[in-house]
């Protein structure tokens, strides 16, 4: 089972489960992500590019090159006496972080696509009981995602007062959110800024970021970024995504 807990510093959250559990979520990232060779949903290419940067680093948890942690399995002796075998009391974790508010992008972004893939396995263009279609309610990509995206939401209720929490779950749960639009060089800069934070302004802007995440479309300094990077785009004839701003750099070494 997936676990999600805060790292020490609350710069970010830690991930983590076994081979399998970590297994699954990247193959259910690649099942519900649109690619570049997708025919259709081409305006949700960007946006699952981003999400993918997240898949790259489960996926390199589970080959070793991330952290891993000892579990109990509550094996005893006499249960290795009962079945007569003798094996290991604990199991391996496999474990990566992610920024707190690239998970708040990450989050709402799987919500997004989420309805896509509803939407696809319904054959419909609108979602009303669709999920409870017979191709869609048990399909096993959303069922790990939205397992995936519950253990973050425990993770944050127990961080965020009853209050704030309430009002967190709100912003997250938006309609016409259209995260689909968001600059993401926008997400970087919130991660930057987010990063060289102390400990105590962090907790106390969480739900804030997340909130200016959730309605950029309205956010001033969004809406200046974007004008840049499409104009930037477009002058070199490329994707906004491959746009990168000058001065903003992501850390080497920050402590999570």
């Amino acid at each position: 089972m997936i676990s999600i807990k805060n790292t020490e510093n609350l710069t970010g959250v830690t991930i983590s489960g076994d081979f399998h559990d970590l297994y699954n979520l990247v193959e259910a990232f690649h099942a519900i992500t649109i690619n570049e060779y997708s025919e259709k949903h081409h305006g949700y290419i960007e946006m699952s590019t981003r999400v993918m940067g997240l898949c790259f680093d489960v996926r390199h948890a589970y080959q070793g090159d991330r952290e891993i942690e000892l579990i109990n399995n509550y094996m005893t002796e006499d249960k290795m006496k009962w079945h007569a075998l003798i094996t290991p009391k604990s199991n391996v974790y496999y474990k990566c972080n992610c920024l707190y508010p690239e998970m708040f992008f990450v989050i709402l972004a799987l919500n997004e696509l989420v309805k896509l893939r509803i939407k696809d396995l319904a054959k419909t263009k609108y979602i009303y009981r669709e999920a409870l279609d017979k191709n869609v309610i048990w399909d096993d990509k959303i069922a790990t995602i939205r397992a995936f995206q519950g253990e973050f939401v425990k993770c944050v209720k127990g961080t965020l007062t009853e209050g704030t929490f309430v009002r967190w779950l709100k912003i997250m749960n938006s309609d016409y959110l259209s995260i689909e639009n968001i600059c993401g060089q926008y997400v970087d800069v919130l991660n930057i800024k987010y990063m060289n934070m102390t400990k105590e302004k962090r907790l106390k802007n969480l739900s804030s970021i997340a909130k200016r995440i959730a309605e950029f479309a309205h956010d001033k300094e969004h809406n200046e970024i974007n004008k840049v990077v499409a104009e930037a785009a477009k002058e070199y004839g490329c994707a906004q995504g491959d746009i990168r701003l000058k001065g903003i750099e992501y850390p080497e070494d920050f402590i999570w």
